[in-house]
């Protein structure tokens, strides 16, 4: 994200702005998602253009280590569970304060990455052929990921 732009944002809202990223896109029927910037130097480069960025991964100015971000553990969320091959599948929401994509994987089982970014904890429930399978308290500002075998 480049510094100039979201210089002001907290850990948490970068993180949740690359989730819903991600929803958005799957939704929208891409194949898969590549962040161009997923290590970058502590200065937030290289770069060519000299708009320096934060990355999800942020090598320290020693060089000889690095610093997770939020927004590594958000993309993990969706490239743990949804597998290759995957196929998305409907799901909806009740409210608009959610966001939610869901894919069947090759071996059967379903995930659903579920966002809520805001501030109240949301009642979630999942409906699958008429019969309830799950109901959990989706807390503000999270990402969940319910798998289904």
């Amino acid at each position: 994200m480049e510094y100039s732009r979201f210089g002001g944002m907290t850990p948490e809202q970068k993180a949740e702005m690359y989730a819903h990223d991600i929803i958005g896109n799957l939704n929208g029927g891409i194949n898969g998602s590549i962040d161009w910037n997923l290590l970058l130097d502590a200065a937030g480069g290289p770069n060519h253009a000299g708009n320096y960025y934060e990355a999800p991964v942020m090598l320290n100015s020693d060089c000889n280590d690095f610093t997770l971000k939020s927004e590594y553990y958000y993309i993990g969320q969706f490239s743990r569970y949804i597998q290759p091959g995957a196929v998305r599948i409907g799901i909806s929401a009740w409210c608009s304060a959610i966001e939610a994509t869901a894919f069947e994987n090759p071996d059967g089982s379903i995930a659903a990455a579920i966002l809520n970014r805001t501030d109240v904890d949301i009642p979630i429930s999942f409906t699958r052929d008429g019969k309830t399978d799950c109901k959990f308290i989706l807390r503000a500002h999270s990402l969940c990921t319910v798998l289904q075998k």
